[in-house]
């Protein structure tokens, strides 16, 4: 029913439409249900949409949906192929709301998440507004920060106008839909939908049409939706075959871009994105799956020139080792591909030993943290928990003043590590460069 037809049956339109997407989560479904039922903002209507469950999700939702006349169930008669795509299409049909938002249904939110979207679009006239997620284990609870984190650090604006630099600024955030807030008229009016396959992942081309069919964006910087991983059954825990259904996304992309005369603009950055993918799905690919992987890229890859291609790894800063691969795949070097895949480092997220050096105290407290966590606390955030991290060492408190001195120390290392390295990343460049002009017939 369309905001029209809404209307003239005499209801008002809902401030905001929620779509819930859900599938066999018979577990977890009722927790989100009532995240979401928990919301400051009550002007509203909740769109639940099962994809054809065998197990009693569709019965949970009914019966909850019994319970409050905002929510709707729609359940689907049989699965989907592919992802999300079909049950999310059909509650962006049926949404009538101004504002538009996403929920997995295994997922759960703050009670104000949305009032703090709403209000934030609204108060910057922008036709999205995003906020921080966090990472919730499935069985422990553990809660951690996602891949993205580090990108809010150089968010320092309440909201941004949607220019070329700045989009491409955007499209690096990881592409869940359902942090998220979307003005509907904005995809109604560009005929916006996810893109329905057989494959998954298709909120990576969703995130590219909304970010590039919008004026502008707001910016909440505070965690207010909470995603689960680790469980049983989730697309991101593949480690098969079905994780390379990402890259036939590239080519829904790049048609897109092409028929909106917006191809020459963002080619660099769709050629970035296949390496950004290229980067995370190689940790997870079994050797026995290594081949599979290369003639995925090597398609896709051999559609861009050298200079395109350069320009995509130094637009995405990738270090030495990416830039290696994607030569290796560019030149269809399948050996050198493999090589670079074994010689990497297990994880590109490090552990780095962190003294603090706890001036009035003259105690030392060292503790071990990840590299992203290192990065995260530098740009000032996360400071409490390195305190309490620090004090649990010796059970000393710090000050604030001897922790930002002990980070200063830490910064200053890690500065002239990164210039050391980056230099002998470009100096191992220039040797392969030369090595491969030697190899070359005359």
């Amino acid at each position: 029913m369309s905001v029209a037809d809404h209307e003239r049956k005499g209801r008002p339109v809902p401030e905001l439409s929620i779509v819930v997407t859900t599938y066999n989560i018979e577990a977890y479904v009722e927790q989100c249900l009532e995240s979401v039922a928990a919301q400051t903002l009550t002007d509203l209507e909740v769109l639940v949409v099962d994809d054809g469950s065998s197990d009693s999700t569709p019965a949970v939702i009914t019966a909850f949906c019994a319970r409050d006349p905002r929510f709707v169930p729609v359940l689907l008669p049989t699965n989907s192929p592919g992802g999300v795509a079909t049950a999310a299409n059909a509650g962006l049909d049926r949404a009538t709301g101004r504002w538009l938002g996403f929920v997995d249904g295994d997922d759960f939110v703050e009670p104000t998440m949305f009032e703090r979207l709403v209000g934030a679009a609204v108060a910057h006239d922008a036709d999205l507004a995003m906020c921080e997620y966090a990472e919730v284990v499935d069985g422990t609870g553990e809660r951690h920060d996602p891949a993205d984190a580090h990108r809010w650090g150089a968010l320092t604006q309440p909201a941004y106008v949607l220019d070329v630099e700045t989009r491409k600024r955007f499209l690096r955030f990881i592409a869940v839909p359902w942090r998220k807030l979307y003005r509907r008229s904005v995809l109604e009016e560009q005929r916006i939908r996810f893109p329905v396959s057989e494959g998954f992942y298709e909120d990576n081309p969703f995130h590219w049409f909304t970010l590039l069919a919008a004026r502008s964006v707001a910016v909440v910087p505070e965690v207010l939706c909470y995603h689960r991983v680790g469980r049983s059954g989730q697309t991101m825990a593949a480690a098969d075959e079905r994780l390379f259904q990402i890259f036939a996304h590239h080519d829904t992309i790049h048609a897109w871009l092409e028929a909106r005369g917006l191809l020459d603009v963002y080619d660099t950055t769709l050629l970035g994105w296949v390496v950004s993918q290229m980067e995370w799905i190689s940790k997870r690919t079994p050797p026995a799956l290594q081949r599979r992987l290369f003639d995925t890229l090597v398609p896709i890859v051999g559609q861009y020139p050298p200079t395109t291609l350069a320009a995509a790894l130094r637009e995405g800063n990738k270090g030495a080792t990416t830039q290696r691969m994607s030569a290796a795949v560019a030149k269809r070097e399948f050996g050198s591909f493999v090589r670079r895949l074994s010689n990497r480092p297990a994880s590109d997220n490090p552990l780095v030993t962190a003294t603090f050096h706890l001036k009035h105290s003259g105690v030392t407290h060292t503790a071990v943290l990840t590299g992203r966590y290192v990065r995260n606390v530098l740009r000032g955030r996360r400071l409490h928990r390195v305190a309490t991290l620090a004090s649990r060492v010796r059970h000393h408190e710090p000050t604030r003043q001897d922790l930002m001195f002990g980070l200063v120390v830490i910064q200053q290392r890690l500065d002239g590590l990164e210039d050391h390295l980056t230099g002998i990343d470009g100096r191992l460049a220039e040797l392969e460069a030369q090595l491969g002009e030697g190899s070359r017939p005359s």
